[in-house]
């Protein structure tokens, strides 16, 4: 018995999925020119295979059904697109088969495996552009302690589920994407 030099090497695994992935400058470019509030949130719809935008209700929404299917925040990445700030908040499912290689994260220069969200660095209550964020979870931004307390009653369920679990990884090197 020599060895041979078939194919199979033995493994019941299948052949890993593959996918090509595009850059997409027209989308990022389209989100970045918003100032409207209902586009505060960039993600990638995975039954519609589109990306689409969430408003700061529906992101807390999205979030909380994540943690309920032990989906969570497992770091947080400054970005810069254009002109503007933004979060990358990256979360991973507890499984690591139930994860797959990330568009949004891959639109802005972020090799991530998991689910990525895009979040503008503008408050969550009245929208107005800010460099501060959550002190707790930092995954939601807010310009000062009053539009923190308006905003509380909708951010504190997902606030206390983020730092229930393992804190994120908050990077402080932001990356520059330019839109060309």
């Amino acid at each position: 018995g020599g060895s041979s030099s078939s194919s199979s090497s033995g493994s019941d695994k299948p052949a890993p999925k593959e996918r090509t992935l595009v850059r997409d400058n027209a989308i990022l470019r389209e989100f970045d020119d918003s100032d409207s509030p209902d586009l505060l949130v960039l993600y990638h719809h995975f039954r519609d295979r589109s990306v689409d935008c969430f408003n700061a209700g529906e992101y807390h929404q999205q979030m909380l059904r994540y943690y309920e299917k032990d989906i969570n925040v497992v770091e947080v990445v400054p970005r810069k697109v254009g002109n503007n700030d933004y979060l990358l908040v990256c979360l991973r499912h507890k499984q690591p088969d139930q994860n797959s290689l990330c568009e949004v994260a891959f639109q802005v220069m972020r090799q991530f495996v998991g689910i990525s969200m895009l979040v503008k660095r503008r408050c969550f209550v009245c929208n107005a552009p800010t460099t501060k964020k959550c002190g707790q979870c930092a995954c939601a931004c807010f310009c000062s302690k009053e539009c923190l307390k308006k905003g509380w009653p909708q951010h504190k369920a997902l606030c206390q589920k983020i730092k229930a679990s393992a804190p994120p990884r908050v990077e402080t090197e932001s990356v520059h994407v330019e839109l060309g």
